[in-house]
C-alpha cells in the first residue's frame, strides 16, 4: 500500500507551518519506508513561509525533502505576495494554481490533510 497525502498550508503562521511539518514527519515515521507519496502544498499567504532567508524550519524541510516529500508553491500566490521563485527554499516546485492542484491530487486519491 502507498500512503498518499497532501498537506495543505495556506496561512502565514509559523505554528501552523511547524505543525504541518511535524504531521508529515510523524506520518513518515509510522509507515514502512518507500510506501509514501507526500506533498506539502502552499498557497495564499503561506508561500511566504517558504522563503530561504530567515527560515526557522529549513532543517525540517530539508529532512522531509530527503524522504521524498515534495513541496509545492502556488505561482498565483507567489505573485500576489511578492515572493520571487529564487527566494524559495531549494527544491520547491512551482505550480500554476494551488486550488487546481488540490483538486487534481484529491481526484488522484491523495488524502487531504489541513493542519
Amino acid at each position: 500500500m502507498v500512503y498518499r497525502a497532501v498537506f495543505h498550508v495556506d496561512a502565514n503562521d509559523g505554528q501552523i507551518f511547524g505543525l504541518s511539518l511535524n504531521n508529515a514527519a510523524n506520518l513518515l515515521k509510522a509507515i514502512p519506508d518507500d510506501h509514501s507519496d507526500v506533498v506539502m502544498l502552499f498557497n495564499g499567504p503561506a508561500v511566504q513561509m517558504l522563503r530561504q532567508e530567515g527560515n526557522n524550519h529549513a532543517d525540517a524541510i530539508r529532512s522531509l525533502q530527503e524522504q521524498r516529500v515534495v513541496f509545492k508553491a502556488c505561482r498565483n500566490a507567489l505573485s500576489k505576495f511578492g515572493v520571487n521563485a529564487a527566494e524559495l527554499v531549494p527544491g520547491c516546485v512551482i505550480i500554476p494554481a494551488g486550488v487546481v492542484e488540490l483538486i487534481v491530487l484529491q481526484q488522484d486519491g491523495y488524502a487531504y490533510i489541513k493542519p
